[in-house]
C-alpha cells in the first residue's frame, strides 16, 4: 500500500504498476481526508493479506509547507497516522518495522520524536507493547531514508 500525491509520485510507470494498493491524493489534501483514507486502506490491505511483518515507511514530506510533498497534513495528523498504522498491526498481532523518510523541514525531527513518544504513551511500542506479543515480536527499529508519503509493505 502506498499513500502519495498523485501529481509528483511515483515518477515512472514501472514503479507505479508495482504498487498493489494505490491511495492517490491531490495537492493540498488535509488531515481529515488523509487520515480517513489511511485508515480505510490500511484496514483493507491487512484484511486482504496476512503478513508476517509490516515494513512501515513513515514519510513526513506530507507535512504542510514541505517543499516536495504538496500535501497539507498537520503535525497532529502525522502523529495520528502513525497511531492508526500501529493500532492496525497490534489488533492483528503483526510485528512492525518503522522507518522514517522524506520531510524537508527543520521541524520534521521534532514531529517524528513526538509521534514515537505518543506511540510509547499509547502502549504501542516499548516494553508494554511486547508483553504477550509472543516469540514473533520484532522491536521498533528506526532509520532515515529518502522516499515519499506513507508506505507499508506486508511480507
Amino acid at each position: 500500500m502506498d499513500v502519495y500525491n498523485r501529481h509528483i509520485y511515483p515518477g515512472d510507470g514501472y514503479a507505479k504498476r508495482a504498487i498493489k494498493r494505490k491511495v492517490e491524493l491531490d495537492w493540498g489534501t488535509e488531515d481529515m481526508e488523509y487520515l480517513q483514507k489511511v485508515e480505510l486502506h490500511s484496514e483493507g490491505a491487512l484484511n486482504e493479506v496476512r503478513p508476517d511483518i509490516i515494513i512501515y515507511n513513515a514519510g513526513t514530506d506530507i507535512l504542510d509547507g514541505d517543499p516536495l510533498g504538496g500535501l497539507a497534513i498537520s503535525p497532529q495528523g502525522i502523529i495520528k497516522r502513525d497511531e492508526i498504522i500501529f493500532r492496525a498491526a497490534r489488533r492483528r498481532g503483526i510485528p512492525i518495522l518503522m522507518v522514517t523518510s522524506g520531510g524537508y523541514q527543520k521541524k520534521t525531527a521534532r514531529i517524528i520524536a513526538d509521534s514515537i513518544l505518543n506511540l510509547h504513551r499509547q502502549g504501542l511500542i516499548g516494553e508494554e507493547a511486547t508483553e504477550g506479543a509472543g516469540p514473533s515480536h520484532v522491536p521498533l527499529m528506526m532509520s532515515k531514508s529518502i522516499s515519499s508519503g506513507a508506505t507499508f509493505s506486508a511480507i
